[in-house]
């Protein structure tokens, strides 16, 4: 038990890791690419913020433990469960970087935890699962692709009579201070459907039910490993996903890229804070660049890229779904 409750500790963290490292380059791709931020200065701002979001509020997490699957009142089943889920979201995460393709954290995280906890006798709740996970994530990157758009008609056009390069050097400006938020965005998000599948873990340890609806808290320890792993992910991260959202699918002058960063920023930390759903940040980034391509000048959306980024999501939850029910099904082969 002890030995499965680390091992379970440990695959959460990869995943927070991997989630981190995956994400970094989109949340600082626009800046960077359009010489905002230093690269490196980028990731350490970006981690940096990651772990102070990471430490806010906990409405996403309890969403998450409540909404994704009724695990059965045994603690070796669930810990087995976090273990399959979590080491199939983090190889689907591994995969689509490598592949340099955005993928949504939050779908690997419930298609890995759902295909394993079916596999151990669990009751999935789609409706709750649908109307407060499915459905925000689906909805929110095309709330944001029409935000992204309006906004850049409006602004391109208050803008149109002011020389180019006092107007870039002020949209540069902007996009460091909108690239900041979009980190912390990033760490209350993300951070936050890391450690409910770790407050979970920790519970089934201790031998404690999770109940729905009940007073229920993520404690600090939970908060801090998972923050800490989010940074140094984030710290670490590569270039590859953010050259295909931030350069090869779109075009991005700094002021498209400030408003595509600033719409994303503000959807993200609304649907925390205000209604506590979780989004994906690559899929919302991804979306407000896609959005700046209608209005203004010289848009242009690069489909090659475009097609692979709209594949991975519809294989976002299949694909960890089936990779958590296989591992589970050998751990149970396993007698683990």
């Amino acid at each position: 038990m002890e030995l499965l409750f680390v091992v379970a500790v440990l695959s959460v963290t990869a995943f927070a890791f991997v989630n981190g490292f995956h994400d970094a380059g989109v949340t600082v791709g626009n800046a960077v690419a359009n010489r905002a931020l230093n690269p490196r200065v980028a990731l350490w701002l970006s981690g940096t913020f990651n772990f102070i979001g990471a430490l806010l509020g906990q409405g996403v997490a309890l969403v998450i433990a409540e909404n994704t699957v009724s695990l059965p009142h045994d603690p070796h089943g669930i810990l087995s469960v976090i273990v399959a889920g979590m080491i199939a979201a983090t190889a689907w995460g591994i995969v689509t970087y490598m592949l340099a393709v955005p993928v949504s954290s939050s779908y690997s995280l419930v298609g890995g935890v759902l295909g394993a906890g079916l596999v151990y006798g669990a009751v999935a709740d789609f409706e709750g699962m649908l109307m407060r996970l499915i459905l925000p994530l689906l909805i929110a990157p095309l709330v944001v692709l029409g935000l992204s758009a309006l906004v850049t008609a409006v602004v391109t056009r208050l803008a149109a009579t002011s020389a180019p390069k006092p107007l870039f050097r002020t949209a540069r400006a902007a996009d460091a201070v909108m690239t900041g938020l979009l980190s912390l965005g990033h760490g209350v998000q993300d951070a936050q459907k890391s450690a409910a599948v770790l407050a979970m873990a920790v519970l089934a340890y201790e031998g404690i039910d999770f109940v729905a609806g009940e007073d229920t808290t993520v404690g600090w320890p939970v908060r801090l490993l998972v923050a800490t792993a989010l940074a140094v992910g984030t710290v670490t991260s590569g270039w590859r996903v953010a050259r295909t959202v931030a350069v090869r699918m779109v075009k991005l002058d700094p002021l498209k890229s400030v408003i595509a960063n600033g719409v994303a920023a503000t959807t993200t930390l609304v649907s925390a804070f205000a209604v506590a759903v979780p989004v994906s940040i690559v899929y919302t980034v991804s979306a407000a660049n896609v959005g700046t391509q209608f209005s203004g000048r010289r848009g242009h959306i690069r489909t090659r890229f475009l097609y692979p980024v709209i594949g991975s999501a519809q294989l976002g939850i299949p694909v960890p779904a089936v990779l958590g029910a296989a591992l589970a099904g050998l751990l149970v082969l396993m007698g683990v």
